[in-house]
């Protein structure tokens, strides 16, 4: 049986492949496109944890971060942003929008998983 409900959030197929593969054996997880999808996933079913993409079409990760931690109902759920935009400026500012953690893109798998393990316990 699955612990804990992820929803994961990219606009890449095959990065959506690999958290399926990496997560979906121990979790239930659920796959979205975008960041205005993700606030509408999140109204229907609280997940535990988010992991988002900065750049997606319509609404940006960080533009979804900062809304989930502005409210009450939302801002308690851990959210990690996994982006292929890694310099100091652009972490900075995904932590600053209200990121939990921030995992640079491509990741190690246990990095991953690590940190996924750390905010559903």
């Amino acid at each position: 049986m699955n612990n804990y409900y992820i929803l994961a959030v990219d606009d890449e197929e095959l990065n959506l492949i690999i958290l399926k593969e990496l997560l979906a054996d121990k979790h239930e997880l659920s796959c979205i496109k975008n960041g205005l999808d993700c606030l509408s996933s999140v109204n229907e079913k609280r997940p535990d944890l988010i992991l988002m993409d900065v750049n997606m079409p319509g609404m940006s990760g960080l533009e979804a971060c900062s809304i989930l931690k502005k409210h009450s109902s939302t801002s308690s759920i851990p959210i990690i942003m996994l982006s292929a935009l890694a310099s100091t400026v652009e972490i900075e500012e995904g932590l600053k929008m209200g990121a939990d953690a921030y995992i640079p893109k491509p990741f190690e798998e246990k990095q991953l998983l690590d940190t996924v393990n750390k905010y559903l316990t």
